[in-house]
């Protein structure tokens, strides 16, 4: 699909704030809300937006440790850590990955021990999978906005 120049501003602004009214993005394009909201659906219908999401503060709900969790799975080992990571609510990306590792996994937990029972829950029937995680200790860019200059 091809955006034009308004597409990319609408896209650069939803993904900034995804609550934002169709009034105030078309007060940045220089078009009405109705054609802002026409805009925003025929890009929600060709598959560009898949979706809107909250952020949330998950230090504050009690998850103080974010970890990254590379898993190195062989064989047909790595469809098992695939698809505990998809059962596990403290997951909250897994990747697929080339290089030396077959998973990259971002996950939320409560403690220390609380983070050594997921690990062994992500590899479990993973034969003999191996780790290496880090903690978070900062986040200088969470949610950075994809630009026209990015696509081309």
């Amino acid at each position: 699909m091809h955006i034009d120049d308004i597409g990319w501003v609408l896209l650069e602004e939803l993904q900034r704030n995804a609550r934002a009214s169709f009034r105030d993005l078309g007060e940045k394009v220089g078009l009405s809300a109705p054609a802002v909201a026409g805009r925003v659906r025929r890009l929600e219908r060709a598959g560009v937006i898949t979706g809107y999401s909250v952020n949330l503060d998950f230090e504050r709900l009690g998850l103080p440790i974010h970890a990254v969790i590379r898993v190195n799975a062989v064989g047909g080992f790595v469809d098992h850590v695939s698809s505990n990571a998809a059962l596990l609510p403290e997951v909250l990306s897994c990747h697929r990955v080339t290089g030396t590792e077959s998973h990259v996994v971002r996950a939320v937990v409560g403690s220390t021990l609380h983070l050594e029972e997921l690990i062994r829950k992500l590899v479990e029937g993973a034969g003999h999978s191996t780790t290496i995680t880090n903690i978070v200790t900062s986040s200088p860019v969470v949610n950075g906005v994809v630009t026209s200059q990015v696509a081309r």
